[in-house]
């Protein structure tokens, strides 16, 4: 069996635990079943993947998975691999095997469905795919997804519960119109941002960069502390240079844009 998982960024700025897009990086896998776990690991991450338990090598298969996704940085690793472990041992509904192991759904309905999503409970809603570039800034190191959430608030203000809905629903709104202009606005957030980016500050003026450059707006990818930009189509490269330039010397940036293929799966 081969199967294809993309990347996914979550959030998209107000639509914390919510909000999702696959990305055009993707994990391969190719496996077999097999009395023992034997595991071959290329790409992003292979040396810490072939060292430490993760979801695919702990499975009784021989297999080979390779992965241009950039590990425990925003960008959905996690999703995509549990994603793949669901799939090949027969799930029928990976988006909620996947999404109870990872203990959201975000990332994981991208994932599988490919575009952008929406989550509501144990619903998915698909979203107009915007037809623009996403310059990321990929940061140096990984931050866990636990330290990321274990600064949030257990309760919010009424101002800032309405500060992002207004945000949310003027989002969706853009993906329809497509009056990009107005996406910079509508990526603002009060219930995860503020909170998360004393972890990583370099981050704001990461988003600095990146509108200063030209793109419509920029956020957090999932908890960080990568950062993602819209951008028009050709500017991808000076935004993600200009990201590049300020944001901490070993990250880099990266171009990509959201795809409409999620998982995939081949005899």
């Amino acid at each position: 069996m081969r199967i294809s998982v993309p990347a996914s960024i979550a959030n998209l700025g107000p639509g914390f635990d919510v909000l999702a897009m696959a990305v055009d990086l993707w994990l391969e896998v190719e496996a077999e079943e097999a009395d023992e776990p034997e595991w071959e690991f290329e790409g992003e991450g292979a040396e810490l993947l072939r060292e430490q338990p993760n979801p695919l090598s702990v499975l009784p298969m021989r297999g080979w998975a390779r992965s241009d996704i950039p590990l425990g940085v925003g960008l959905g690793s996690s999703a995509a691999a549990r994603v793949a472990a669901a799939t090949l041992q027969g799930s029928e509904d990976p988006i909620g095997d996947a999404g109870r192991e990872e203990g959201h759904y975000d990332n994981v309905a991208a994932a599988v469905m490919g575009g952008m999503v929406a989550v509501v409970e144990d619903e998915v809603y698909g979203l107009p795919v915007p037809d623009l570039e996403i310059a990321l800034f990929v940061a140096p190191s990984a931050v866990a997804t636990t330290l990321a959430r274990s600064v949030l608030p257990e309760q919010v203000s009424r101002a800032d519960a309405v500060f992002n809905l207004s945000r949310l629903a003027a989002l969706l709104q853009v993906m329809h119109s497509r009056e990009w202009p107005r996406l910079d606005a509508a990526l603002e957030d009060r219930l995860h941002q503020p909170y998360r980016l004393p972890l990583f500050p370099w981050a704001e003026e990461v988003m600095a960069a990146a509108r200063e450059a030209g793109a419509y707006g920029a956020a957090l990818a999932g908890a960080g502390p990568s950062v993602f930009a819209f951008c028009e189509r050709r500017l991808g490269d000076d935004v993600a240079l200009a990201m590049e330039e300020v944001g901490p010397e070993e990250g880099y940036g990266l171009v990509t844009k959201v795809t409409r293929q999620g998982l995939d799966v081949r005899p």
